[in-house]
This record gives structure tokens, sequence and C-alpha cells, in this order.
């Protein structure tokens, strides 16, 4: 029995050891759009969709009733 808590409070001790250096970081902020491989931050701002021209793109899917819809939407 003694052996038994013995592993079971080293295991206990390890996860702890393992895991501080995670929690030390802390949280990141949610609107970061830095992360590596990005060439440029996302701009979802009004005044950047009235600059872009209008489009049709291809919309489809499932309808409430099971049924395949697709159809093209005009986009500003």
């Amino acid at each position: 029995m003694k052996m038994l808590l013995l592993a079971a409070a080293t295991v206990a001790l390890l996860t702890a050891v393992n895991f501080a250096p995670a929690m030390a970081q802390g949280p990141k902020a949610s609107d970061d759009n830095a992360w590596p491989g990005i060439s440029q931050r996302v701009d979802t701002s009004s005044a950047n969709a009235a600059t872009t021209t209008a489009h049709y793109e291809y919309q489809y899917g499932y309808d409430k009733h099971g049924a395949w819809r697709s159809h093209w939407v005009l986009v500003r």
C-alpha cells in the first residue's frame, strides 16, 4: 500500500512540474491574428467591405426539409 501511495505521489508531482511552464504563459489575447505564416492581419471592418466589388458566389446545402438546394447569390 505504501508503494502505491508513493507511486501516485510521484506521478502527481511530475505532472505538476510538467504543466507549470504552460500555466506561467497565461492566456492569449482573443484578437491575436499574428500566428506564424500569416501574411497580413485580417480586417473585417465595414469600411473594407465597401471597397470590394460585387460578385457572385455559389451557395449550397440542405434546407429545413432535407432537400438539397444550390444557387448563385450576388454578394456585395
